[in-house]
């Protein structure tokens, strides 16, 4: 039963509920909720949601002096961005993960971002669309961010942002921050894929709590890669299965590629011979150094056949058909390779 709520609260619900005019193509302007650059997931709801405990903000500030930048170029908006936690948080992970961006300073990061200027006018008029939804329906109800928790070990808790940013990947996590991209394409698209892989990357946010990601520039072996293989199946292949019924009921699964790949049946037998050819070769290969050879498996894996993407979500949902929720999310704990351990001692007949 829904938690009862009070005179003034559902006051605010009738007021939130304006923002289903976004879809109607409403200034963001007018958005009641819009007008401050961050707000607390608990602002968002009664004191008496258990959602409220979470100690999660909202912070579109990086996307907003973004476009107000890209109509004036008044300068001191670039130092702004330059100071914000969402330019700490994306460098933070552009480092761990070796991003091709400036890494040197802030300023520089910033610039390359925010470039080139000829695109600029374009993926301006996309972030507005993106921020029009990331501070409506987004924020109207907040209750999808329970689908990523669902997912995760019930004494973990955020503590930190979800940011709105501009020009860097599509969405990423870095504990205790995540982020999404109001520029990219396939947000321009589908706006409420934005929700989806807010789940995704705030899932991401859950896991790296507990199990840290490997930094890139600290591999030196291919046993380091099959490390890395392992640790991203788990990691991506859970967030995938976080967002999975939400997308499922709402008829979005069509609108993804890893989820039209995972209920291939066909394709996921390819998929999963792909995996494991690799992954034992790059288990053949030891203490080796990783050589061109040895990181192609990690293009094939990630951004070429997103391979720990689908054959990882593919092997969650076999966990938890088998085992259950509980046990699925318990091997979060437990790590990648109990999570690998885990799908390999189940009876999993052949995608038919």
């Amino acid at each position: 039963m829904a938690p009862r709520e009070g005179v003034v609260f559902r006051i605010v619900r009738l007021v939130t509920a304006s923002f289903l005019a976004v879809f109607l193509g409403t200034s963001s302007a007018q958005q009641p909720l819009a007008r401050s650059a961050t707000i607390a997931l608990r602002d968002l709801l009664p004191p008496s949601d258990p959602l409220a405990a979470q100690n999660l903000t909202f912070d579109v500030s990086f996307a907003r002096e973004a476009i107000e930048y890209s109509r004036s170029n008044d300068a001191a908006l670039i130092e702004r961005i330059a100071s914000s936690p969402a330019i700490d948080h994306i460098l933070n992970h552009a480092r761990n993960f070796d991003y091709d961006v400036p890494q040197d300073s802030r300023m520089s990061l910033v610039r390359n971002l925010l470039d080139p200027v000829e695109k600029r006018a374009q993926r301006t008029t996309a972030c507005q669309r993106s921020l029009e939804y990331f501070t409506g329906p987004m924020q109207s109800d907040p209750h999808w961010i329970n689908d990523a928790l669902a997912y995760l070990p019930s004494d973990f808790h955020y503590q930190g942002s979800l940011f709105l940013t501009f020009g860097y990947d599509i969405g990423v996590a870095y504990a205790p921050n995540a982020s999404l991209n109001c520029t990219h394409s396939h947000f321009d698209d589908h706006p409420r894929e934005l929700l989806y892989y807010a789940i995704h990357e705030l899932h991401h946010v859950g896991f790296m709590t507990f199990q840290k990601p490997p930094a890139l520039a600290d591999i030196r072996s291919c046993a380091d890669l099959l490390s890395l293989v392992e640790y991203s199946t788990q990691l991506e292949g859970m967030a995938v299965v976080a967002a999975y019924e939400r997308r499922q009921h709402e008829r979005a699964l069509q609108d993804d590629s890893d989820y039209v790949a995972l209920d291939d049946a066909r394709g996921m037998q390819a998929d999963l011979a792909s995996y494991f050819k690799d992954y034992e070769y790059l288990k053949s290969r030891g203490i080796q150094p990783a050589d061109k050879d040895a990181w192609a498996v990690i293009d094939r894996m990630s951004a070429g056949e997103r391979l720990w993407y689908r054959v990882g979500a593919y092997m969650a949902q076999r966990i938890e058909a088998s085992k259950g929720r509980s046990y699925l999310v318990a091997l979060i704990k437990q790590g990648p390779a109990q999570f690998l351990a885990a799908y390999r001692s189940l009876r999993v007949e052949p995608p038919r």
